[in-house]
């Protein structure tokens, strides 16, 4: 190489010119390049989900009156209001009273029962009483309004509710959930001569 200053020529490995004393710069073969760190991608912190004894318990018991329900609801389909349904829904009651219905003989008399759509826990319940004639006696039934049709005309129904020939009984009868028209028959079509009086305390309930 040649000395900038002087333009002496000196050998490549000279670190100053022999002529003149100038600094020769000797470049450097082996300089490494910077590497860049590597960058570590940013995570967020995950929420850990806290499973405290009262949360376990508290799902299991749901998990438990769940199974309950419909374990009852397959067993009995018009069981009595659930716990849900009273925090829920709203109960209605219709009232079947009649301190003295008169049943004629070789007939009968009824209470006519609509229940809306929607309704759950449908619940007939109540008692009566029967007067009058020998027997002091009475036929009640809970019937479908196509069976009241076919047991009007003496054809074969299906009932919900029979007493047989009694002087008193009890209503304790459920009925399928949703609308539906019902029939309460009071019969004293056994009854040839004598009218017959029942007392009548009984009341439709559902939750709507």
């Amino acid at each position: 190489m040649f000395c900038p200053k002087c333009g002496t020529e000196t050998t490549d490995d000279s670190q100053f010119c022999r002529k003149c004393g100038q600094g020769l710069g000797v470049s450097s073969t082996g300089t490494a390049a910077a590497v860049a760190p590597a960058r570590i991608p940013e995570t967020k912190p995950q929420r850990k989900l806290v499973r405290t004894p009262f949360a376990i318990a508290g799902v299991l018991l749901l998990l438990f009156l769940i199974y309950a329900y419909n374990a009852s609801q397959r067993a009995n389909p018009n069981p009595a209001a659930t716990p849900i349904e009273r925090l829920t829904k709203q109960q209605h009651t219709t009232a079947l009273a009649n301190p003295s219905l008169a049943v004629n003989a070789l007939n009968f008399a009824y209470f006519k029962l609509d229940v809306p759509a929607g309704a759950t826990s449908v619940l007939v319940h109540g008692n009566f009483t029967a007067s009058g004639g020998l027997g002091n006696d009475v036929e009640v039934f809970l019937m479908s309004e196509g069976d009241f049709v076919n047991w009007q005309n003496r054809h074969d129904a299906k009932t919900f509710y029979n007493s047989g020939k009694v002087t008193v009984g009890n209503l304790n009868v459920n009925l399928p959930a949703d609308a539906g028209t019902y029939y309460l028959v009071f019969s004293n079509r056994f009854g040839l001569l004598a009218r017959k009086n029942v007392r009548v305390d009984a009341a439709l309930t559902y939750y709507q």
